[in-house]
């Protein structure tokens, strides 16, 4: 029974940590994606973090695999990649109401027991995964994917939050064509 419990607190936790990242993607419709099967990077993502670059390409690189696509040199591929990696700050104000102890009352001097609230601002780091697909013959933008998600100094938390972003991504990918997953 207590394991149970211990499962049923949990798994909101774990959900919510594998939705906070927020994904988008957006493609060009006209476009057959059943034409397309290989690719290569033109652009290899770059961050200050270079095991985090390699990651990305590994992500993403697994998540095309997995589709049925391959990475070829770029004399052969039939789409271009561009990673872009992008940081931007953020900021929330936390509010605590306790509703207990001296406040401000109605009217002049009737003050009470109201209630106090207190404040805090914590800053953070939002990073935001950019996908680019590109047909190479016409070098128009074809697909595109977003990922974005507050930053972690945590190793293994940012590891999970990249591949349940690049998984979301791809999801859908290629736009149009029923999925047919690669054998393992």
């Amino acid at each position: 029974m207590r394991s149970l419990w211990t499962i049923l607190w949990a798994a909101p936790l774990l959900l919510s940590a594998c939705a906070s990242v927020d994904v988008h993607t957006d493609y060009d419709n006209s476009v057959n994606f059943s034409q397309y099967t290989t690719y290569f990077w033109k652009k290899l993502p770059e961050s200050s973090n270079s095991l985090l670059n390699g990651r990305i390409v590994s992500a993403v690189d697994g998540q095309l695999y997995a589709r049925g696509w391959r990475k070829v040199p770029e004399s052969q591929a039939q789409t271009a990649l561009a990673g872009i990696v992008t940081v931007r700050d953020g900021q929330r104000v936390d509010t605590f109401h306790n509703n207990w102890g001296p406040g401000w009352g109605v009217g002049w001097g009737a003050g009470g027991i109201h209630g106090m609230s207190s404040s805090r601002v914590l800053n953070y780091q939002i990073g935001t995964l950019i996908i680019d697909l590109y047909d190479t013959k016409s070098k128009n933008a074809i697909w595109r994917g977003t990922a974005s998600d507050i930053l972690s100094n945590d190793p293994s938390a940012m590891q999970r939050s990249l591949n349940g972003g690049v998984q979301r991504m791809f999801a859908n990918f290629p736009p149009g064509v029923p999925s047919n997953p690669r054998p393992n």
